[in-house]
């Protein structure tokens, strides 16, 4: 009896030793032989997105930050999970071992074409480089101070200051870790640890995380595009050609502008064809146009095309119109020929030409505003959501407007050129 008390008071020691070494190692460093994932992803659910089919992004194709919307938001869910993990790991590690970050997949059930592999996070796991072995400790704590200011001020400047801030630190790692600036998979991890720590520094203040998180996309800037080293003779060749192909163009142009001018003057300015179907229309002398243009001193530039380029104007009842001046490259049949298209055309989705101006030979078409802008202005600003709902109606309005042209009483109209067009003012 003695003598198993003995081994019993010998053996529990031991084993409690054992068990406190083990669980000391538990937390001291990820795991690499636990192949679960022991991410916490109900903080921060995942949230499916549309669009996301046929994903497939390599990090050697984005700067530091993913392309898509929707491999974006996997590595804002991700960058929540693994700031959770850390801030409660007491070794403060970022990153987990290989094996747990392969099968970390789970969140994305609801959307498989969505995963770690298809956005090309695979190497985002401790061990897979210099800076994946980062502790929250280790990352400069003035980027998380510099990303804490949305609320306080407007959320461009505190964008603006959190990106720069995030930019800068990352340079600096890499200095600091003699990180080859090359290596897009190292890059890319040194700025998911940066931003792994100023979401675990918001853990006990949420205040701006979701400006942060909407913040985040900015980063997604498009590289320069390796240019191509030429020795100094294939340069000088390149150049006589470029120069000789440019004057001979020069020459060309001078020439057919020549011959559209000599041909212009030779036609009436607007035949009684036309002056017949501009009948209902309003003919706006130079003057009116150019007080409409400069009013209040500003001189509002639109947008510009192939035809002309369109001012914003204001009429002397009030009325703000759109002008549209046409080239004088363009020859008379271009002018003639919207005038008697458009006075002919009266529906609510197509804007409406008001009137028209020809005075020594410029020319001018005056529509009704816009105010909203044009199309492309609202799908092509990053912060600028446009609903499905909200598309669904701009489909069916251009679609209704196309139905009317094709069907038009005096004769089907074909456009041609439809498009989003993006105003270059």
């Amino acid at each position: 009896m003695m003598e198993n008390m003995g081994r019993m008071n010998f053996k529990l020691p031991t084993l409690f030793l054992i068990i406190t070494l083990l669980s000391v190692g538990a937390f001291s460093l990820p795991s690499p032989g636990d192949p679960a994932c022991r991410l916490n992803f109900s903080t921060f659910p995942y949230r499916p997105i549309g669009g996301c089919t046929n994903v497939k992004e390599k990090l050697k194709d984005w700067n530091g930050f993913p392309k898509t919307s929707c491999c974006q938001n996997v590595l804002v869910v991700f960058s929540h999970a693994l700031a959770v993990q850390a801030y409660r790991d007491p070794s403060g590690h970022i990153f987990v071992g290989r094996e747990q970050w392969s099968n970390c997949s789970g969140p994305f059930h609801l959307q498989p074409e969505v995963s770690v592999q298809t956005c090309g996070f695979d190497d985002f796991f401790y061990g897979s480089g210099k800076c994946s072995t980062l502790r929250l400790s280790d990352v400069d704590h003035n980027v998380v101070l510099q990303c804490s200011r949305f609320g306080s001020s407007s959320f461009g400047e505190a964008c603006g200051g959190c990106t720069s801030a995030i930019l800068i630190a990352l340079d600096r790692m890499l200095h600091d870790m003699k990180v080859d600036t090359s290596d897009h998979t190292e890059k890319a991890v040194c700025l998911v640890s940066l931003i792994v720590s100023v979401i675990a520094g918001k853990t006990n203040n949420t205040s701006g995380i979701d400006d942060f998180d909407r913040c985040l996309p900015a980063l997604a800037v498009p590289e320069l595009v390796n240019y191509i080293k030429l020795n100094s003779n294939v340069a000088e060749a390149l150049l006589s050609v470029t120069l000789v192909m440019i004057a001979l163009t020069a020459v060309v142009t001078l020439i057919t502008c020549v011959r559209k001018n000599q041909e212009q003057e030779k036609k009436p300015l607007l035949n009684k064809d036309v002056m017949a179907t501009c009948s209902g229309l309003y003919r706006f002398s130079k003057a009116e146009i150019g007080n409409a243009i400069n009013c209040g001193n500003i001189k509002v530039c639109l947008g510009s095309g192939r035809a002309g380029r369109v001012y914003k104007g204001m009429l002397p009842s009030g009325q703000v119109v759109a002008i549209k001046q046409i080239y004088r490259i363009n020859t008379l049949d271009t002018f003639t020929g919207e005038i008697e298209l458009l006075s002919r055309v009266r529906h609510p989705n197509i804007v409406c030409l008001l009137g028209y101006c020809i005075e020594n030979w410029e020319q001018y078409l005056v529509y009704e505003y816009c105010s909203n802008g044009n199309l492309a202005q609202h799908l092509l600003r990053k912060d600028t959501v446009l609903t499905w709902d909200l598309r669904v109606k701009i489909l069916r309005d251009c679609a209704f407007a196309l139905k009317y042209l094709h069907n038009h009483v005096d004769g089907s109209i074909i456009h041609r050129d439809i498009k989003a067009k993006l105003s270059t003012s």
